[in-house]
């Protein structure tokens, strides 16, 4: 069975990222991070959405969420703490269902995309 209070934090993790990433597309003045954040901050909440939905699908409604602290101003600084703490966090939140386990793979994916994009790309 999927740990509930690793997947609700999970969940309130990429939405916490959303919301910095959204506000960190709106105050750059870099046209390259303005669509790569605006591309992330879709693509995150999108991710974080179909896992819940699954999840629930697996192990029941989640009730409740965590409030998560902001993240800050600097993307380049707490992409890779949330990339480090889902990876962390993998194998508690999945717990065996390898359909969970791929939709966090694929939360990992947007990461590492917007990662990319906000490193190479000006």
């Amino acid at each position: 069975m999927a740990d509930k209070k690793c997947a609700a934090e999970l969940i309130a993790r990429c939405f916490a990222a959303r919301t910095a990433g959204h506000l960190a597309h709106l105050s750059t003045d870099s046209y390259a991070a303005h669509m790569a954040l605006g591309d992330f901050y879709d693509a995150i909440a999108g991710a974080a959405d179909e896992f819940a939905e699954c999840f629930m699908g697996v192990e029941g409604k989640l009730r409740s969420f965590p409030e998560i602290e902001p993240l800050g101003t600097d993307p380049l600084t707490w992409l890779p703490e949330l990339h480090t703490w889902v990876t962390d966090h993998r194998t508690e939140c999945a717990a065996g269902n390898t359909e969970l386990a791929n939709l966090i793979d694929e939360i990992l994916a947007v990461i590492d995309r917007s990662s990319y994009k906000l490193k190479f790309l000006k």
